[in-house]
């Protein structure tokens, strides 16, 4: 027969084991966290030098009237932003840059989400069409430019030969050399060049959507443009607002093409804002007056994908 032992005797026995049993508070920066550290230092060190000091620098020479070249400069203050803003040209080239950057933004995403309904609905050879879909975009934009600059030469260009060919002389055109035109054939030009990543995002969201929704939809009597009205489009709201930000900030900073192709031509009728920063700051040897115009682009840029972020970002919470 055991005797009954007291309460302070169970205590002192179940004491020791309590405290035992309290976990060890570990350091905050393990060994583990300096080795993450460690491979993104070299990272974080080469960005720091080769994008954040450069662009500090841009702002800085800004305010000068620096050539590019010289060593020395002279400060000029606001003198350069004020030149840009009552210049003519520079006007042109923010026109240029909205046509082609938002309107390119628009468009393919447009065309990619048709593209994108089109292929989630393939039962067979989806992986060939999507190859297909996606190979432009595999292509650099330079390389891409200057195998349209071929096709489309007012001499020997596959395009006016098939239009002389088929009868039709006085549809020939200087497609790139028209002031009237040339700032449309760059904007397809761009639109075909850039859609493929933006189909994939879009596909990838489609076969996302539960299929649950979509049959609860149809049974209650909804076709097919109503499906998509109340049921897919609210579902991707968030492939939406990642592609328009893309193709805008691709927009805003167009250059390959316009070099490639037109070189800003004829005169400056086809140039951006991209090109006039790199015509002005390396062609014309005014770099003060190129880095002031590079400030103002890259606030524009800012400015514009906050905006339309903030916007798709309301509408995504609507849907």
């Amino acid at each position: 027969m055991t005797t009954p032992r007291s309460a302070s005797e169970v205590a002192s026995e179940v004491a020791p084991v309590a405290v035992a049993r309290v976990p060890r508070r570990r350091p905050r920066f393990g060994r583990a966290r300096w080795v993450m550290i460690a491979f993104v230092a070299p990272a974080l060190a080469i960005y720091l030098l080769m994008v954040i000091v450069p662009s500090l620098q841009t702002v800085q020479l800004s305010f000068t009237n620096w050539d590019g070249i010289s060593p020395t400069y002279d400060e000029v203050g606001l003198q350069n932003y004020t030149e840009i803003l009552a210049s003519d040209r520079f006007w042109n080239a923010v026109k240029n840059t909205m046509i082609l950057g938002l309107g390119s933004a628009v468009i393919i995403n447009v065309i990619s989400l048709v593209v994108a309904l089109m292929l989630d609905r393939l039962n067979h050879a989806t992986g060939f069409f999507r190859t297909v879909v996606y190979l432009p975009a595999l292509v650099s934009a330079f390389i891409m430019a200057t195998i349209w600059k071929y096709l489309l030469n007012y001499n020997f260009g596959i395009a006016n030969s098939v239009l002389r060919d088929m009868g039709l002389p006085g549809w020939a055109r200087d497609w790139l050399g028209d002031s009237g035109i040339v700032i449309g054939v760059l904007l397809f030009i761009i639109c075909f060049t850039l859609g493929g990543n933006t189909t994939l995002i879009y596909l990838a969201n489609l076969q996302s959507v539960p299929q649950e929704l979509i049959e609860a939809a149809r049974i209650d009597g909804a076709g097919g443009w109503k499906v998509f009205w109340n049921v897919t489009w609210p579902m991707i709201a968030g492939a939406v607002t990642v592609n328009m930000t893309l193709a805008m900030i691709a927009g805003w900073v167009i250059f390959d093409q316009v070099l490639v192709l037109t070189t800003g031509g004829p005169g400056f009728v086809s140039e951006t804002m991209a090109f006039f920063i790199y015509k002005v700051g390396f062609g014309e040897y005014r770099a003060g007056l190129g880095s002031a115009a590079a400030v103002v682009l890259f606030l524009v840029v800012i400015a514009s994908t906050v905006a339309a972020n903030a916007y798709m970002r309301r509408r995504e919470i609507q849907a």
